[in-house]
């Protein structure tokens, strides 16, 4: 029999996933988003070391910005949110708290993401005005401003996303690995179609998340299918090309294949001057294109690539957008590496 719904009340997150593992996770997105990081219980005590990017003065910036004085604003006990919450102090800065779910109805932790920027940068001198009327020193506190990660709304709001179905499902695996092993003590640690299950999940939600970053039209994933060694198409997001759903490419094959090839982010519109990605452009309609391919094993062949692509001429892609979509790929390289030893 599986835990009683007392028992599964009471579960914490450290009793499924060890803290080196979780730390370790912990830290990656950290790097990856360039953000702190902290992960706490619903009742706000710390469950691992903090995260904070390279290079940052930590202590400085606790005492300055007051971090984890934006605690009970953000998890109010009464009130503990179910739905990621951000909250924007005075100084300008901005905190996010996003819910790590045991299932549906459950959830076992929070991340705590930033200080951070959101938004337009303030003016320097109307940042110093304000800051001063404060009574505060702005000769401090703005180059600590300048310091801090700037994300547009849409862009955190993506991250934001991507980060909740990253850590829930870490922890939703580790979950059912714990109840398969308590039925059936000799059962294997991941059962395919869960972990299909998941793969899919992480794959749904980093083109829907990229997707709205970027506000392209229209998007898609193509999957690698060891048998056959080629790419198959798996899902579609919004408007554009259609293709049948069984498109399937041959290695190296198409644009997706190329970028397979290069392990590169593809950056397309008219203004492209390589004559070998020019040959694979056969939709004119397409303003403007994003492939990628996701690679969650270093050395390995990609397990996926993603397409986005608008007709709009006034919403075309840029290097902006391919530093924002690398940071996507690489949170959902993160669960999706994470999915084979999650329940170890």
């Amino acid at each position: 029999m599986g835990e009683s719904a007392g028992q599964k009340a009471k579960l914490a997150l450290l009793e499924l996933i060890h803290p080196p593992r979780w730390q370790s996770l912990q830290n990656h997105l950290t790097s990856v988003l360039g953000v702190p990081i902290r992960t706490v219980s619903p009742t706000r005590t710390l469950l691992v070391d903090p995260s904070w990017p390279t290079p940052s003065n930590a202590d400085r910036m606790i005492e300055l910005l007051k971090i984890g004085e934006e605690l009970p604003a953000l998890l109010p006990p009464q009130a503990l949110p179910t739905e990621t919450l951000s909250h924007t102090t005075a100084l300008g800065v901005t905190f996010a708290v996003v819910p790590i779910r045991v299932n549906a109805q459950q959830i076992i932790a929070y991340f705590v993401v930033g200080p951070m920027v959101v938004g337009p940068r303030e003016e320097e001198l109307q940042f110093r005005n304000r800051i001063s009327a404060m009574e505060l020193d702005d000769k401090v506190f703005w180059p600590l401003l300048l310091s801090l990660r700037l994300y547009t709304f849409v862009g955190i709001r993506s991250v934001l996303g991507l980060i909740e179905e990253v850590g829930s499902i870490i922890v939703q695996l580790a979950y059912q690995a714990k109840e398969s092993a308590a039925e059936k003590p000799t059962a294997q640690p991941i059962d395919r179609e869960i972990f299909t299950y998941h793969k899919d999940r992480v794959l749904r939600s980093l083109l829907e998340s990229a997707a709205l970053a970027t506000k392209a039209e229209g998007g898609s994933v193509m999957v690698f299918d060891e048998k056959s060694q080629t790419l198959r198409l798996k899902m579609v997001h919004g408007v554009g090309v259609s293709a049948p759903p069984d498109t399937t490419l041959k290695h190296g094959e198409g644009l997706a294949g190329l970028a397979v090839l290069r392990r590169q982010i593809l950056l397309l519109d008219e203004q492209t001057q390589d004559e070998l990605v020019r040959s694979r452009m056969h939709h004119p309609e397409i303003v403007s294109s994003l492939v990628a391919p996701l690679q969650p094993v270093a050395n390995s062949e990609p397990m996926a690539v993603l397409n986005l692509h608008t007709r709009d001429p006034q919403r075309r892609f840029t290097n902006d957008h391919v530093d924002l979509l690398q940071r996507l790929l690489s949170l959902a390289e993160a669960a999706l590496g994470s999915l084979p030893s999650a329940c170890l």
